[in-house]
């Protein structure tokens, strides 16, 4: 894909990024039970959302990792997020109110720029099999599918973890930034 992938924005005007706080903490752990629960919900099994849900991970999670995080605001309100961790992107969850007006794709692209600024040529990141609209979300923003593992989890449950690639135009510094 060509440099201008990094110069697209959002399709909704009033989408602000901005570098996670600590005091964003609450809403980032509801954003993404939310999310996480409105992806898995219909195409998941119970017994595999029951254990998630169970585990509590974002309490964990995101207590730890917010620094790496930035955030998009919609008035003011937090409705996504995204991690960049060296060349992955380690999570992108957008509030189930909020998706569809390019939220996702503003957060995606954000930690692409962020990932090739630190000088990766490509982007990764894995997706559930249980999250459909998610690993269309990927394909339609050229994302190809790499490979796929099964993964054993609760009440029986193979979970096919779905592993995908993009290749990201070489960019200057001075093309990536960071708004806050």
């Amino acid at each position: 894909m060509s440099a201008s992938h990094f110069s697209r924005t959002s399709r909704s005007p009033m989408v602000n990024l901005r570098p996670a706080r600590e005091s964003d903490l609450p809403h980032l752990i509801a954003l993404a039970q939310r999310s996480w629960s409105s992806a898995f919900k219909e195409s998941a099994p119970d017994e595999f959302v029951r254990e998630w849900l169970a585990r509590d991970f974002e309490n964990e999670w995101y207590p730890k990792y917010w620094p790496e995080m930035t955030v998009a605001e919609i008035d003011g309100t937090v409705v996504g997020l995204v991690q960049p961790t060296k060349d992955e992107i380690n999570g992108l969850w957008v509030d189930p109110a909020a998706q569809s007006q390019g939220v996702g794709t503003a957060l995606l692209y954000h930690g692409e720029r962020e990932i090739a600024s630190a000088g990766y040529d490509r982007a990764w990141l894995s997706c559930s099999g249980f999250n459909p609209n998610a690993r269309r979300f990927y394909l339609s923003r050229g994302y190809r599918h790499v490979r796929s593992e099964a993964k054993p989890r609760a009440g029986g449950a193979i979970e096919e973890m779905c592993y995908y690639e993009f290749s990201l135009p070489r960019i200057h510094s001075s093309e990536c930034s960071h708004s806050g």
